[in-house]
């Protein structure tokens, strides 16, 4: 709602104002999670918050949004395997609208893949079905090599899987092996092993968490509105940066510090031992 409680009416060329504003620009690389619910009512949809995006960061740029499907087997027993031809999203109405563009390109990992539109889309998402969830030759790493901007539209951190992908490539020893479903050539559902999966409990789950802190402290993050969201933005690699250094100092970082939290409490000490006598690299 507007001021004096009339309702807020967004549009694709306001979206791509307020994206210019807070500082997207031509030819970047937006890596970014989304309610879509937060902007206001939408003319268009979630269809013109995509084209807003593309239309800011230009035929050089690139849009990239997770398209989480949530084909754990433990989740889920008995259901169809992933498709990244059909599977639906999990994790918004503007990432299950952007994979079925026609000229996106979707990744092959069975849990945890991602969606882009632009520039190097087919090359961003190529092999993901290859390594591990978020493993240094897939696309969570190749975005951050391209110096893409991470933004939040609408939400917060908690959602903030490049978090899982720092994980990863410092090997922390907490993160799982699961088992999810594909879908084979037949249409028939098969079980596939998922490496390095992020199972488990986190503490920037929550509101307020340490990670958190530590990127307001550090004056990376761009704050302003998109519509009626609240919205920021990050430079992937100086986030990066920020958390490896932190985990680097505390390196219980991403687990909680609760007591009665038996996964975190499992990990703490594993995790402490493994960066204060491995110092890992990423």
């Amino acid at each position: 709602m507007g001021q004096g409680g009339e309702r807020l009416n967004v549009t694709r060329e306001s979206i791509a104002d307020d994206l210019s504003r807070l500082g997207i620009e031509k030819g970047d690389a937006v890596f970014f999670h989304s309610s879509l619910k937060s902007l206001g009512w939408v003319e268009g949809g979630a269809d013109a918050v995509i084209a807003a995006f593309l239309d800011v960061v230009g035929s050089d740029g690139l849009v990239i949004v997770p398209t989480l499907s949530f084909t754990f087997v433990r989740h889920n027993p008995g259901q169809r395997g992933y498709d990244p031809k059909r599977s639906p999203s999990r994790v918004g109405k503007i990432t299950d609208t952007l994979w079925r563009r026609p000229k996106a390109y979707r990744s092959a990992h069975p849990t945890h893949s991602i969606a882009a539109i632009g520039k190097r889309a087919q090359e961003l998402v190529e092999g993901h079905d290859k390594t591990s969830t978020f493993g240094k030759d897939g696309p969570y790493r190749r975005y951050v090599d391209w110096g893409a901007k991470i933004l939040f539209l609408g939400v917060d951190g908690r959602c903030n899987t490049t978090l899982h992908a720092i994980e990863d490539w410092l090997d922390l020893p907490y993160l799982q092996v699961e088992t999810a479903f594909v879908e084979d050539q037949n249409g028939e559902p098969q079980v596939v092993e998922v490496t390095k999966s992020p199972s488990g409990h986190r503490d920037f789950y929550q509101r307020g968490c340490k990670v958190q802190r530590l990127l307001e402290s550090s004056g990376i993050i761009r704050r302003g509105k998109v519509g009626a969201a609240d919205t920021f933005w990050m430079p992937s690699q100086d986030m990066v940066e920020f958390v490896v250094k932190g985990i680097y100092e505390e390196p219980t970082l991403l687990l909680c510090d609760r007591e009665d939290c038996e996964f975190c409490t499992k990990y703490r000490q594993p995790t402490v031992e493994h960066v204060r006598g491995n110092r890992p690299q990423i």
